[in-house]
């Protein structure tokens, strides 16, 4: 055997050591955790994070939990999870509260916030002393959990975990970056842990509840979105491209915002083929199939009514119909078959409206409104959702009873502040 054959041999022998290691160190720190009467799980379903909604979870399509540790500490459950997300990987430690509670975020030493966190940060309470970062909606929520009691508990805590990135999720205290690679590690820490869930028990803080969501995988700050998966029957009503074959739906999204319109939201995959010649390597000349994969874009909302077809775009679709705004025709087309119902549609303020947010095209069709957009994404579909919103209250109430309707389906919101303004 030449010394390349011995050298491969040797890496192979190598690798295989290597693997029965890692294998055995595996199955030694599962039984330690099974020692302690905690499950272990390798392939957890949706259900294990489906209650939680907060970053890191409840952020875009990618939900990938992994190796589940669950059990009891205290006489509290706890889970500590790796989980896989979008825009971030890792593991999570929790354990249950009470009650289900608003978000709050607490962060000491070099904690960096968590990506995609839209609380607003507020003053952190003197008993915690320095280095503490408060996350809320409502820094009076944030004051009334922070109690003497609580900021001790943390403060113990930070004492031994001096990087403590701490959130509540509904009824969930949870925890990134948990010790989780050692059991004599990790159920000190849950049993700290679980005394900071005991002190927030022991809070008055009831006015604060939140009712029970639905038991589907949710969506941050969005609770009235849900996510259906596949559901190829919308390919037949919806404006999705036709040709090819294979036709499939993913990730479709439902829900609204509020009291805006419902929306559905998905990618349409297909497949085209096509002949074309080549030349062997013998010099002859030869036919191959090429297929090819191609993807859409689908976002749509439900509008109150059937609507006189209406195309809102940048200048790039042509001119359109010609506005008293010389601004906004330089910056915008509109397209309808009825011109007296773009010219209510599309008043001074309308205009002003659609300068200040430039939307993606748009355009009503029966009783549907459709954008064109590239990405599907948790923010591309909040962002539209936001600014149709705010387009629709604006068209005037006569508008309305001519579709016949009694009155605006959405009340005005003149005075909120328009995105980009």
């Amino acid at each position: 055997m030449d010394s390349t054959g011995v050298i491969i041999l040797v890496l192979a022998a190598v690798a295989i050591g290597i693997g029965l290691v890692v294998m055995v160190r595996r199955e030694r720190y599962v039984r330690s955790l099974r020692d302690r009467g905690w499950a272990f799980e390798t392939s957890p379903t949706f259900d294990a994070v489906a209650r939680l909604s907060n970053p890191p979870f409840g952020l875009g399509f990618r939900r990938d939990p992994d190796d589940q540790i669950s059990g009891q500490t205290s006489g509290r459950s706890f889970q500590v999870i790796e989980y896989g997300a979008e825009n971030w990987k890792g593991w999570v430690g929790m354990v249950t509260l009470s009650r289900r509670l608003p978000e709050l975020w607490i962060m000491a030493g070099q904690a960096r916030p968590r990506y995609g966190v839209r609380a607003a940060k507020v003053a952190a309470p003197a008993q915690l002393g320095a280095g503490w970062q408060i996350g809320a909606l409502d820094p009076a929520y944030a004051a009334e959990v922070l109690t003497p009691q609580v900021c001790e508990r943390l403060n113990a805590m930070a004492a031994v975990h001096p990087d403590l990135n701490l959130g509540i999720d509904g009824d969930q205290l949870v925890v990134l970056d948990p010790p989780r690679k050692d059991a004599e590690l990790l159920a000190p820490w849950l049993e700290q842990l679980a005394t900071v869930a005991a002190a927030i028990d022991a809070t008055e803080l009831d006015r604060w509840i939140q009712s029970e969501p639905p038991a589907r995988l949710r969506f941050y700050h969005h609770p009235d979105w849900h996510w259906v998966g596949e559901d190829d029957s919308l390919l037949d009503t919806t404006p999705a491209k036709r040709s090819g074959y294979d036709h499939a739906t993913k990730d479709v999204i439902r829900g609204r915002d509020g009291d805006g319109p419902p929306f559905v939201a998905f990618v349409h995959e297909w497949k085209t083929s096509r002949t074309e010649r080549y030349t062997d390597s013998e010099g002859r000349s030869q036919t191959r199939t090429v297929v090819e994969e191609h993807n859409e874009t689908i976002l749509g909302f439900q509008l109150p009514a059937r609507m006189p077809e209406l195309k809102v775009g940048l200048r790039g679709i042509g001119r359109g119909i010609s506005f008293e705004s010389g601004a906004f025709n330089d910056q915008f087309a509109v397209h309808a078959a009825d011109t007296k119902y773009a010219y209510d549609v599309i008043h001074p303020r309308q205009m002003e409206y659609l300068m200040a947010n430039p939307p993606a095209t748009f355009e009503f069709v029966d009783d549907w409104a459709w954008f064109e957009v590239d990405v599907h994404s948790q923010e591309v579909i909040g962002a539209n959702s936001h600014f149709l919103r705010g387009f629709l209250a604006r068209i005037p109430r006569f508008t309305w009873r001519n579709l016949g309707l009694q009155d605006s389906p959405y009340p005005p919101i003149d005075l909120e502040p328009a995105r980009g303004a």
